[in-house]
């Protein structure tokens, strides 16, 4: 009787050590697809970016047509690319079509309302368009998120500017200069303040 019990028990034994050896293969492979997975996405990811680096790249030098062809590139490599459409709006918007710009700079922010480079980008559109109220109310938005932002702090001072409120562009204008002395040779060039040049505070606010 004795020797009749082990062999059932022999052969459970067997059963449950194959068991556990397919249950390791089976976790091995679930691993290594995973990390197929993984490394696919990660691949694209670097696609779509790429995309995305020459786009700002080539917006930074003032090429729109190559801008948004990097960024309608990207865009279809990832559909729900907040970056891409921003980008893509505030060159489409520099190259003449605000319309079409304004459309692409709003799906940005349905993409993500956190986009807060996106919401520099709509407050020049906006300016684009002579919308200058709602052009101040995105820069006052970037302001929100980042208070020493030199260049909303100047889109402000060029809104009151050629809004005829001189006391208050000039004093947002001292503010952007305070943060970063290098507005001070924007201010002096730009059409927006052409008209103070005789003016004495903005020449010594500027150095003229």
């Amino acid at each position: 009787m004795k020797r009749l019990l082990i062999l059932p028990f022999i052969a459970l034994t067997i059963v449950f050590n194959v068991g556990c050896s397919l249950l390791v293969d089976e976790q091995a492979n679930t691993s290594k697809t995973t990390e197929r997975v993984q490394e696919a996405q990660k691949n694209e990811l670097i696609k779509v970016d790429s995309h995305l680096i020459a786009a700002k790249q080539a917006l930074s030098t003032g090429d729109y047509a190559k801008t948004i062809e990097e960024a309608t590139s990207s865009i279809k490599d990832n559909p729900n690319s907040s970056e891409a459409y921003s980008v893509r709006g505030f060159a489409t918007a520099l190259k003449g079509d605000t319309t079409k710009g304004l459309a692409d700079t709003k799906k940005a922010y349905d993409l993500d309302p956190n986009n807060v480079a996106n919401y520099y980008n709509m407050a020049m559109v906006y300016k684009l368009q002579g919308q200058l109220n709602d052009s101040k109310q995105w820069f006052e938005k970037v302001l929100e998120k980042d208070p020493s932002n030199t260049w909303s702090i100047y889109g402000i001072a060029t809104i009151y500017a050629d809004q005829g409120d001189d006391t208050k562009a000039l004093d947002w204008l001292e503010k952007a200069i305070n943060i970063d002395p290098s507005v001070k040779a924007v201010a002096a060039e730009q059409d927006h303040f052409e008209r103070f040049h005789n003016n004495t505070r903005f020449k010594t606010l500027v150095g003229l």
